[in-house]
């Protein structure tokens, strides 16, 4: 919650002027308990229309009370009897109950005070205009915002699942290397100016291989490492390494119940039926 755009929202001259519902004036009474900014926006804005109020009142006009006296001495005298108005010159004199016509008692100094209201409600109509349009304005930014917060608390949820299932698969992966007949193949570099290893973890029993990326250089562009078992003297493909992985370091391979030799070569993007023998990159016998 921004206390500074709830202000902005023009919520609290709605409030004290009663253009609010009843949720809403609620609502400004709790924010102004729970927020002091609010609280002393509200006391200002009170203050601001209690001060215009109060310059808005006009004194009668100095021998108004004279002039209605009068005025009632020449109506006595007439013959017709019109209607009784009751006019008070001041709080503090007695009320005066006379016959005397309406329109003769209207004084040229209502005049002015007339324009003033006029110009006073004109002036309010505007504001109030103003303040809804801003009012609407801070609204559709505030459901806005909400629609991108859901969005992004969407894509959030979704990255959790996924490291969530990854997770879970190195804890599965790590679990298989510590088992009972698993057996730890280091692939040393076949190249002597090109060092490189890595490990294959093998389960003869289970017929499980994981393939562990140690230090593999960088695949050249449109290659891709493949892992090799050597059985009975022959290369089987057991599997494409991923490429450039730097995350999932510990991978899962085909599995096979025999093996005297593991090796890796680096092949055209996809693998190959055969081995490159002249890009093997390491080898580790059983």
């Amino acid at each position: 919650m921004d206390p500074k755009k709830y202000i902005e929202s023009g919520i609290i001259e709605d409030y004290l002027m009663g253009f609010v519902s009843e949720q809403e004036r609620q609502e400004v009474q709790c924010m102004s308990k729970i927020y002091p900014e609010i609280n002393e926006a509200l006391r200002q804005a009170e203050d601001i229309m209690s001060t215009w109020a109060a310059a808005s009142a006009e004194e009668p006009p100095a021998g108004m009370k004279e002039k209605i006296m009068a005025n009632l001495g020449e109506q006595e005298k007439g013959p017709v009897a019109m209607p009784a108005l009751k006019v008070v010159a001041s709080s503090h004199e007695p009320s005066v109950k006379s016959s005397i016509n309406p329109a003769a008692s209207k004084s040229k100094s209502s005049q002015p005070i007339g324009w003033i209201a006029a110009a006073a409600a004109l002036i309010l109509s505007f504001f109030l205009a103003y303040q809804w349009q801003d009012s609407l304005q801070f609204m559709q930014a505030m459901e806005q915002e909400i629609v991108a917060q859901d969005q992004e608390l969407e894509t959030l949820g979704s990255q959790l699942q996924e490291l969530q299932g990854d997770k879970e698969q190195y804890q599965s992966l790590w679990a298989a290397v510590s088992e009972p007949g698993t057996q730890k193949i280091t692939l040393n570099t076949v190249q002597e100016d090109k060092p490189a290893t890595a490990t294959v973890y093998w389960n003869p029993e289970k017929e499980q291989t994981l393939f562990y990326r140690d230090q593999l250089p960088a695949e050249a562009e449109n290659s891709q490492y493949q892992l090799w078992a050597i059985v009975k003297g022959k290369p089987v493909s057991i599997g494409l390494l991923a490429l450039n992985s730097n995350e999932l370091q510990l991978q899962n391979m085909s599995g096979l119940a025999e093996a005297d030799a593991f090796a890796i070569t680096l092949e055209p993007l996809g693998g190959s039926e055969s081995p490159t023998l002249d890009q093997m990159v390491v080898m580790g016998k059983v």
